[in-house]
């Protein structure tokens, strides 16, 4: 009996218990700190309040608006499902919600690290996952950018690790007689709630799809790998030949192309067998197969350029990419061919004569009828969501995007503008709000920066080292082969690291605006895995090495005891207690306006969302768009803005009024605003009356 006990006790999951506990507690003692730490020192992000105060108007009944005027979609479903039910408790107390916020995201951040943990714990050794677990709670960083701003985030990042954990379930149990069409249902239930927690997760998603659909066949290795490589070889050729921002001059031609390429690659590729196993088993015959795709697909993709420039469907484009594009082709698509040739286990290839339209014929119902078990879910409930967008808020797609996209085509870089960084454009930058990589492009980037003090320099060796770590990351992976083929595999590596790189592309290549450190969830996610895969896999030639798993244990816990004091003493640092006085504002801006405007008043920001969240008897309504309806942004497009806000009842502005002049306004509002003797932070009180 007592040894039962003792078996039931060694059995429980300790270190995930000490994980909650540790994290809770010390998330508790943040969530019952001064009222004001909440909306001047945590939760300090406007697009934060953008959910919040819309959650707390659909909670009391006034449908999905910041303004209680109009209709917004302007952020992703999921999270303000979660907000909702938080902010109908703000008609009690402002702050309740964000304290409760605040041990939600906490119980997110631990979830997140207990799945990583027994993810990397199974693959490699608990220890590992260990780390991996205690690096997500305990670095500051992960906090700041993923759980401190309240935003969409911690969902994401939850769901991005529950998604890649079920596909190692997955990966272990497809080869084995169960219900497969079960498990691929489950899969696409979980894609559609990833994609609802960050809607630019569907390309994530999309190669998770591919890969589940696709298993035992080469289109599972190499359709990811090539569509993300068709893409970013026309996209680097049109980069190399003009440079930023002159490539934004030429994007139409860029999309077309890589559109083109993307088709023609893909279908060369097919006809040349590139997609067959058993073909790439010789690399020089591989390379001459590659080859000869290539010169086929660049010969098409060059016809139908010339085509749509010659029709004038394009505004011209520079003809030397397109040897630009055939030479990254080569080399990308030869790459991934001659890798999976090194990492093969010959002992498990089997000869065959399938050729890819056999192989089509044979599987194509499988294919068809598991395609619709995970696609069909998971972006039948994205079309349905999109139908009700249009429907009820009358776009498609969220207004905040539309906007962003907007502002990138301005030269004005009033917020922010397209990117000029190359780096950022693919998403490996080390700096800035485009860094994404962390903690590997910023550490790389803290290298190389000291080296020199010209930027150009800098790029350089940034580039220069950046290859150097591929190439060794590439060579760890012969530490252990067959374990780094498992690895690949049950990490789901293929479809996330394809997922990471569509999903920054998407943003840079078509000049989006404003984009955000919290953007980059999948890749702090592939950063961590990649980090750890690599440990596991040098852990592996400790094998023969005596109490090696004590000697791990040792080293985590001490490195998360690290971790640790430094997360500590910043939570207290940030979260203080009796530093405020009782009747201390939450936002002095909030308290001004109400001095300064009547009751009943609508009050204009170019931001506002913590004002609009924590303002009393007065509504806040943005006028840069993102929390508005596609309305108000189709007048502020045709310069009918003023008229728009007048015709709606608008009483002040509180803004900047140099901005207000400015791209994207181009001063539509002025004739509408007049000056008052209020003045805060360099923004002025402005009313707003119609033009007598």
């Amino acid at each position: 009996m007592v040894s039962s006990k003792l078996y039931a006790l060694k059995r429980l999951p300790w270190f995930e218990i000490f994980l909650v506990v540790v994290v809770m507690s010390v998330s508790m003692y943040a969530a019952l700190s001064d009222a004001q730490n909440f909306s001047l020192r945590w939760f300090t992000r406007d697009d934060a309040y953008y959910y919040f105060k819309v959650a707390q108007n659909i909670s009391e009944g006034h449908g999905p608006t910041f303004d209680g005027i109009n209709k917004t979609n302007g952020y992703h479903p999921l999270w303000m499902l979660v907000c909702i039910p938080l902010f109908a408790l703000a008609r009690f107390d402002l702050v309740l919600p964000l304290r409760i916020l605040l041990l939600v995201m906490a119980g997110l951040q631990v979830s997140t690290a207990i799945l990583l943990y027994r993810l990397l714990g199974k693959i490699f050794a608990p220890a590992i996952g260990a780390l991996a677990a205690l690096y997500w709670v305990f670095n500051f960083d992960i906090l700041v950018n993923l759980y401190m701003q309240g935003l969409e985030s911690g969902i994401a990042a939850f769901f991005v690790v529950l998604l890649i954990y079920k596909l190692y379930q997955f990966e272990t149990a497809w080869r084995k007689p169960n219900n497969t069409q079960r498990q691929l249902v489950s899969l696409g239930v979980l894609g559609a709630l990833t994609i609802f927690s960050r809607l630019d997760l569907i390309f994530l998603v999309a190669f998770a799809g591919i890969w589940v659909v696709f298993r035992g066949s080469g289109f599972r290795w190499f359709l990811p790998l090539d569509i993300v490589a068709a893409i970013i070889s026309v996209l680097l050729a049109f980069i190399l030949r003009l440079g930023l921002p002159e490539y934004f001059a030429y994007t139409n031609a860029a999309l077309a192309m890589a559109g083109l390429g993307l088709a023609s690659k893909l279908l060369c590729a097919f006809f040349f067998g590139l997609y067959q196993k058993h073909i790439l088993m010789n690399a020089w015959k591989t390379l001459a197969r590659v080859a000869l795709s290539t010169v086929a697909s660049s010969a098409l993709l060059g016809v139908a350029m010339l085509t749509l420039s010659q029709l004038g469907d394009i505004n011209g484009f520079p003809r030397v990419v397109i040897a630009t594009d055939f030479i990254f082709t080569l080399l990308f698509f030869g790459l991934t061919r001659l890798g999976y040739a090194a990492l093969r286990n010959k002992k498990l290839e089997t000869p065959s004569t399938v050729t890819p339209f056999a192989e089509v014929t044979q599987q194509w119902k499988t294919w068809l009828h598991d395609g619709l078990a995970f696609f069909g879910i998971s972006f039948g409930a994205l079309a349905v969501y999109m139908l009700w967008n249009k429907l009820a808020i009358g776009s498609f797609s969220p207004v905040s995007g539309q906007i962003k996209r907007w502002w990138g085509s301005f030269p004005a870089r009033v917020y922010g503008g397209a990117t000029r960084s190359p780096f950022e454009f693919f998403g490996v930058d080390f700096q800035g709000d485009g860094l994404a990589w962390t903690p590997i492009t910023n550490t790389l980037g803290g290298w190389v920066a000291p080296l020199s003090n010209m930027t150009r320099e800098v790029q350089s060796f940034y580039l220069y080292a950046l290859i150097a770590l591929s190439l060794f990351g590439c060579a760890a992976l012969f530490l252990n082969k067959n374990k780094s083929r498992i690895a690949i595999a049950q990490l789901a590596l293929i479809p996330l690291m394809a997922g990471s790189f569509m999903q920054a592309i998407s943003y840079h290549a078509t000049g989006y605006s404003a984009y955000k450190e919290w953007y980059w969830v999948t890749q702090r996610v592939s950063s961590i895995l990649l980090l750890c895969a690599a440990i596991g896999l040098a852990f592996t030639l400790t094998r023969k090495v005596k109490y090696r798993q004590v000697f791990a244990w040792v080293a985590v816990l001490y490195l998360g005891v690290g971790m640790w004091q430094t997360y500590w003493a910043g939570i207290k640092l940030t979260m203080q207690y009796n530093r405020w006085s009782d009747d201390a504002p939450m936002m002095e801006i909030a308290t001004l306006l109400e001095a300064n405007t009547a009751p009943g008043s609508l009050i204009g920001f170019t931001g506002g969302g913590n004002v609009g969240y924590f303002i009393h008897d007065r509504a806040i309504l943005n006028m840069d768009g993102l929390i508005n309806s596609p309305e108000y942004f189709e007048h502020l497009q045709n310069g009918t803005a003023g008229e728009y806000l007048a015709s709606i009842g608008l009483d002040y502005v509180l803004a900047n009024p140099g901005i207000l002049d400015r791209q994207p306004y181009d001063g539509q509002f002025n004739e509408y605003l007049r000056p008052t003797a209020v003045s805060y932070g360099g923004k002025q009180l402005l009313q707003y009356e119609s033009p007598k």
